[in-house]
């Protein structure tokens, strides 16, 4: 059974024509002769109405409740777009993320998927119905409790089950027409990329893309789930992502972060599992913090740093002293307002970075810190010259051919 699993964004689904547009495309879809699994996301910007309620009713919401909370908006659209195929005479059912088989680890606000079990999805395809799965959800098979997957976790749910079906072909669908070479809002010459291996992607992705999210491309990398983006306002080809058997240096595109927060922790480690103790316990308390850097010359001096919101970063600093490990002295501080440029692509060496340091001279914007890779270079600069760091780089390497 060949199956195609198509993912559509909260925009997709915002308000009753939205939905009966994407009813529509399902069903042309169908009649292509593809089996559907259909993964939608909460309506609109109801994920953050259902947070903003939460916060005014309590003023620390436990992460249980948050998640049954939140898990509602996935199931509204899951159930309206089944209505939706219904009155197009098209069979079809709508599945929460739990009855849909997904299971995950037992952490509430960013759970990790740790196995799909799809035999009702299965069962319902070969009986001719369109599947609708709630996305952003899953239930840990131990203690049964509800678990939300954190962002961007409606295209992790499509992937996995795409990846679970048979290595099914995935479709994100969006509001904007497919990954671009820069953010179009701040560079108007960006373009939408029209094939992306799967390292380029991740990379961009963990480094301010915000067409998908980072989880989505590495689970369709680890399990070659052909990947696509495409707007479901139009009829664009949008961009394909998977295996690339090209080979040299290539700039694909640049990528940003305006406005982090960054929580810098330096201490006396004592020893080496002093250090790993402390990112293991910060990883366990605030999961969506991303540690950037793990420097630890000598037993008796470490550095780490985390990047993340601003909520995340402050609730570190209010916590740090409960949540580390015992043991040696560290002291915490945080900046707000760094800005984080990168240039993405593959084979990226000493001429991209020369190159690149070059542009931002000529732009006038300082560089506070550079971080390299095979496949992105990561600047960090002043929070208010991020957009003009962006023009820079994108007009000397990615309009160049560079």
């Amino acid at each position: 059974m060949s199956v195609l699993v198509q993912k559509y964004g909260g925009t997709s689904v915002e308000g009753p024509e939205n939905i009966r547009a994407v009813a529509r495309r399902v069903v042309r879809a169908r009649a292509a002769g593809n089996d559907l699994v259909v993964v939608v996301s909460a309506m609109g910007q109801t994920t953050d109405e259902l947070l903003r309620l939460a916060h005014e009713v309590s003023a620390s919401p436990s992460r249980r409740e948050l998640d049954m909370l939140l898990t509602t908006g996935e199931r509204v659209s899951m159930a309206l777009l089944a209505m939706a195929l219904h009155d197009l005479e098209v069979p079809a059912i709508s599945f929460t993320g739990s009855q849909s088989g997904i299971l995950t680890d037992a952490g509430h606000g960013a759970a990790r998927i740790v196995a799909v079990r799809p035999e009702r999805i299965r069962a319902e395809l070969e009986r001719g119905r369109v599947v609708i799965v709630a996305g952003f959800q899953g239930v840990n098979p131990e203690t049964r409790e509800i678990t939300t997957l954190g962002r961007g976790g409606s295209d992790t749910t499509a992937v996995a089950l795409a990846a679970a079906l048979g290595r099914g072909r995935c479709e994100i669908y969006t509001d904007v027409s497919g990954v671009y070479t820069a953010d179009p809002r701040v560079v108007r010459t960006a373009r939408v990329i029209a094939r992306l291996d799967y390292r380029a992607c991740s990379t961009l992705a963990h480094l301010g893309g915000r067409v998908l999210h980072a989880r989505c491309v590495d689970l369709a990398a680890r399990e070659r789930v052909p990947l696509a983006v495409r707007s479901s306002f139009d009829e664009s080809p949008g961009t394909e992502i998977g295996e690339n058997g090209m080979e040299g240096p290539r700039v694909e595109a640049v990528a940003h972060r305006d406005d982090c927060s960054i929580a810098i922790a330096e201490g006396n480690a004592g020893a080496r599992g002093e250090a790993r103790g402390i990112i293991e316990a910060v990883a366990d308390a605030f999961p969506e913090l991303e540690l950037l850097a793990h420097e630890q010359p000598t037993d008796e001096h470490g550095v780490l740093v985390w990047i993340g919101s601003r909520a995340d970063v402050e609730a570190l600093e209010r916590e740090f002293r409960t949540v580390r490990a015992p043991g040696g002295e560290w002291r915490l501080t945080v900046e707000h307002g760094a800005a984080f440029v990168s240039v993405v692509g593959l084979g990226l060496g000493a001429r991209a970075a020369a190159l690149a340091e070059a542009a931002l001279e000529r732009a006038g914007v300082p560089i506070l810190a550079l971080r390299t890779s095979p496949t992105a270079l990561t600047f960090r600069v002043p929070g208010a010259r991020a957009a003009d760091a962006v023009r820079a780089l994108h007009t000397a390497l990615v309009e160049t051919g560079a």
